[in-house]
């Protein structure tokens, strides 16, 4: 029996590169070969990814009588590959779509291998279980290390935004505007509240100007995060001045019982700039 699995195992192996284009035929069928000339360095990386999993779905039903190893190899595949095609930007739902297109060619050599080699019936059975375990494994390690290195990316991505959404930036050396600008979430609303504090400590400044009008949504939670913003900084002696601010601004301050008279507020960014005598 396990001279027979071997059989079948190195069957599909030896086949690696045809069960490869046939895998890529099917794939390709209804992409315009200009797209396919365009991506053809790309093409010839995911073939040679193909063929290296076949060759492994192989090897694994020839050593099936070592299970562990064989699941931590595929465990393996599974990781590497996953990263790599994030990095190269295909999608996690194309590289799933040819699980079935693998399960149908290899599926098909190991049973005409069978038929050919007479095998006994459930020999076959078996082989195809392992073999659908295996595919099974492969496409969950992939999925769980794409899913996994997305969810990093996203991540850092965050963070860089955020790093980005506090720009304190000086206009003398005194004075330094802070333009708020998109939708502001309430962990955006606490980063800026550090990083505003951090920067006007580091800068040594005396005035804060903080501009509303590029801040596209104001509700009463974004409202109370700029007038604890404003509280912290008079905290630290900087004098803050709001600009920007429409009347729906306006009426979202009163709202949440915010006094408009103990705030310093100004007309727009230039104005309040001309008015300081800034250059």
């Amino acid at each position: 029996m396990e001279k027979d699995i071997r059989l079948l195992g190195g069957r599909v192996s030896e086949d690696k590169e045809l069960i490869a284009q046939l895998v890529y035929e099917e794939v390709v069928k209804n992409v315009p070969a200009a797209q396919l000339e365009t991506n053809k360095a790309f093409i010839e990386t995911v073939t040679k990814t193909r063929i290296h999993f076949v060759e492994l779905i192989g090897e694994s039903i020839s050593n099936s009588c070592d299970v562990r190893k064989v699941y931590a190899d595929i465990q393996e595949w599974g990781e590497e590959t996953g990263n790599f095609f994030l990095e190269t930007g295909r999608s996690l739902e194309d590289a799933l779509a040819e699980t079935s297109l693998y399960r149908k060619h290899i599926g098909t050599v190991i049973k005409t291998e069978a038929v050919h080699k007479k095998m006994e019936l459930q020999l076959l059975f078996d082989v195809m279980e392992f073999f659908h375990s295996l595919l099974d494994h492969a496409a969950y390690s992939y999925t769980q290390a794409y899913t996994a290195s997305y969810q990093r990316k996203l991540k850092s991505a965050r963070k860089e935004f955020l790093e980005l959404s506090a720009p304190v930036v000086p206009v003398s050396d005194h004075i330094a505007v802070l333009p708020l600008v998109g939708n502001i979430e309430i962990d955006r609303a606490h980063y800026i509240l550090e990083k505003t504090l951090l920067a006007a400590n580091q800068l040594k400044i005396s005035v804060l100007i903080v501009d509303l009008s590029g801040v596209v949504r104001v509700d009463a939670m974004v409202a109370e995060q700029i007038f604890k913003i404003i509280q912290s900084l008079k905290l630290v002696g900087v004098r803050s001045i709001l600009t920007g601010i429409r009347p729906e601004i306006a009426t979202t301050l009163t709202e949440i019982g915010v006094d408009l008279k103990v705030l310093e507020v100004g007309g727009s960014l230039k104005r309040v700039l001309e008015q300081m005598k800034v250059n």
